[in-house]
């Protein structure tokens, strides 16, 4: 006899509608009346179908049948001797992420053509635009230098000596060397006409749209000039925005795992992506994927930036989201974190690799 079980690892949404599930590997969702949800859940992990279609009484058995095959057409229901061969990193990253993967795949951009212009033109029209810049005006404020200091490595020289520190001396970091690397890190250099969006930001970092929906909030410790505490960046007014005096380096410790490389250095700089900024403009499901884009290109400008200036950058995606968004004091609805960078004077020569290096021995698991 025929068995069936319902699909492991399915992703079901609320719509005004009704229950809908999503299809695995498809875009695609199936509407299920609460009909369908009882037969899906007696499928359980598994039951034959004739005891399926039975269970709902002798009047409903036909169409208790035409459902199952129905569901399993669409690949809801499954026999129980299928043997899928996933990908393994579902397995790994579960059933969310390959549902996210799925949805965002495949994004209609309307690059050119005038199917971009009349959505552009309905998007401005609905109004609504977020702000270009984030600030906090009615706090104490750090004027940083207008003048920046000059670059003068080679790009050769930048992209050989780039690597992550994770030693640091408890040497000051100048007010110059910080506000020539947020500027080039975080700050437009230029500006120029976006049509119908109006005026758009020129940073070093490509960002998706022109949109720039990453803010840094620094935590200073040893910079000359700048008494230590949380400041807000602000990328309109190049200056810092004081948020709190009081954000020792254990506090950062605490929502970092303890890495020591991400509050030894001299300051930490906590990015968010306030995400408005992109929803607004890019409309899809893989326009979630922007952010993580555009907080990378941040990233490497930092680090190489840093690099420049003699500094030790340091990056990482380990920390708690909650507790640095609590520390910011942001909505994590419409603003969360997304990287922590840091810089100090190094503490380590730089050269590629340690004296001793060697090749591990064949067959060695590392």
């Amino acid at each position: 006899m025929t068995k069936v079980r319902r699909r492991r690892e399915l992703v079901c949404r609320w719509v005004p509608e009704g229950l809908e599930v999503g299809v695995p590997g498809q875009q695609q969702w199936v509407r299920l009346s609460p009909e369908l949800v009882t037969v899906m859940e007696r499928a359980g992990a598994g039951i034959e179908v004739d005891d399926l279609a039975c269970g709902f009484g002798p009047e409903h058995e036909r169409a208790v049948r035409a459902a199952i095959d129905g569901l399993t057409l669409v690949g809801v229901l499954e026999s129980p001797d299928v043997v899928r061969e996933d990908p393994p990193l579902w397995d790994r990253w579960g059933g969310i992420a390959e549902r996210f993967h799925t949805e965002a795949r495949d994004a209609d951009y309307l690059v050119d053509g005038p199917e971009r212009a009349e959505e552009a033109g309905v998007i401005v029209a609905q109004g609504g635009a977020p702000d270009s810049f984030k600030q906090y005006l009615d706090r104490p404020v750090v004027l940083l230098p207008r003048q920046p200091l000059a670059l003068n490595a080679s790009v050769g020289w930048v992209f050989a000596g780039r690597r992550t520190h994770r030693r640091f001396t408890r040497d000051p970091v100048s007010l110059d060397q910080l506000g020539t690397l947020l500027f080039h890190s975080f700050a437009p250099h230029r500006f120029t006409d976006g049509g119908v969006f109006g005026v758009q930001q020129c940073r070093v970092s490509a960002s998706a749209g022109a949109r720039h929906e990453v803010e840094a909030y620094v935590v200073v410790y040893q910079v000359t000039g700048i008494p230590p505490g949380l400041y807000h960046y602000s990328a309109a007014r190049h200056a810092l925005e004081l948020l709190d005096d009081d954000v020792p380096r254990e506090r950062v410790a605490e929502l970092s795992y303890g890495q020591e490389a991400s509050y030894q250095g001299a300051f930490t700089v906590l990015t968010t992506a306030v995400a408005n900024r992109l929803a607004w403009k890019y409309r899809h499901p893989r326009a979630y994927r922007l952010w993580m884009y555009d907080a990378g290109h941040y990233g490497q400008t930092f680090a190489l930036a840093a690099t420049a200036l003699g500094l030790g950058p340091f990056q990482t995606v380990a920390f708690q989201d909650s507790a640095v968004e609590d520390l910011l004091g942001v909505d994590p609805d419409e603003e969360f974190a997304v990287y922590l960078l840091a810089a100090g004077v190094p503490d380590a020569p730089t050269a590629l690799l340690p004296g001793d290096f060697a090749f591990p021995p064949p067959g060695t698991v590392h």
